[in-house]
């Protein structure tokens, strides 16, 4: 294991390939508005019969290095291009990626990984993200875009998806948080249960009926208190009889972000992936955000008023 130092803030998994240059990119202009270091990770794992390296000539552990090496060169300027922080640092592990990056997420405020071109409903999800999310402490973030660019997309809103769960309300906190350094307006999406499909805002005209009238408190509820510490932040309520993977795609497709918890109401617990932030982990159009419960953010206008408070 090689590396510079740094100690992680947001950590990016680097395969050589384009869609990990773009997460690098987005991870990079990100550090760069939290104010946090990036360190940047390549783990080659050499496929064995008698486990992780062994057996292998000495000559084929120096191409692999230097193979590493080039990818996180490539990586750096990729990062540095974007605007990344000024805290860069790189790591050369052989292993598995899933165990690396694992290990390096136990103390990391974000884990970020690229995504292929958006799948069907029914397509994969890499093994790598697979055995992140859900199981690591802090977010994990599947950026994939379309466009023909290694430069992270701008504008366009952040949506975060909201229900009943904890781990909603720790989503919705994420997302006012990066709505803020972002500059950008937030769409925060209710998707209510019940079999007509149909949208209802909270500034549509007309009487509601029951059921939208106690889902839109509901949405209400998961948002309150937050208008207090950004106030900057224009929100957008919208409560939907959508399925909730639906209701998000389509609001992701303008969207520069999209957040959601990891496990949730009518979702699976425990170990296992909730079927809705598994479903955009393979489908979402924008970056993806997944907030996994027990995160427990903290606003940041709170950290600075409480500086404000007791001094530096």
């Amino acid at each position: 294991m090689t590396g510079e130092g740094v100690p992680p803030g947001l950590v990016v998994g680097v395969d050589g390939g384009t869609s990990a240059l773009r997460a690098t990119a987005w991870a990079a202009s990100t550090a760069a508005r939290r104010h946090k270091p990036l360190l940047l990770v390549t783990a080659m794992d050499p496929p064995t019969p008698y486990g992780t390296g062994i057996g292998m000539p000495p000559d084929h552990f120096l191409e692999m290095e230097t193979k590493g090496r080039a990818w996180l060169d490539r990586a750096r300027s990729t990062a540095e291009r974007a605007g990344g922080p000024a805290e860069i640092g790189t790591e050369l592990v052989i292993g598995g990626a899933t165990a690396t990056l694992a290990e390096r997420a136990q103390h990391a405020a974000c884990t970020v990984i690229g995504g292929h071109a958006p799948q069907s409903h029914g397509g994969r999800l890499g093994a790598v993200a697979t055995g992140l999310m859900g199981h690591v402490p802090c977010p994990v973030a599947i950026v994939r875009w379309t466009r023909e660019t290694e430069q992270p997309p701008e504008g366009g809103p952040v949506v975060v998806g909201v229900d009943g769960s904890p781990t909603s309300v720790e989503a919705v906190v994420v997302a006012y948080e990066e709505a803020a350094l972002r500059g950008a307006p937030l769409i925060a999406v209710h998707a209510a249960s019940g079999s007509r499909r149909g949208l209802f805002h909270h500034h549509a005209e007309g009487p509601w009926g029951e059921g939208e009238t106690a889902e839109a408190i509901t949405l209400a509820e998961r948002l309150a208190g937050m208008r207090e510490w950004y106030p900057e932040v224009e929100v957008e309520r919208v409560v939907t009889r959508d399925a909730p993977r639906d209701a998000l795609l389509g609001y992701a497709r303008s969207a520069q972000l999209l957040v959601v918890g990891s496990t949730g109401h009518r979702e699976l617990s425990g170990r296992l992936l909730g079927s809705t932030s598994h479903a955009l982990a393979r489908s979402a159009p924008c970056p993806l955000l997944v907030v996994p419960r027990g995160t427990r953010p903290e606003p940041q206008r709170s950290r600075s008023r409480r500086r404000e408070k007791t001094g530096p």
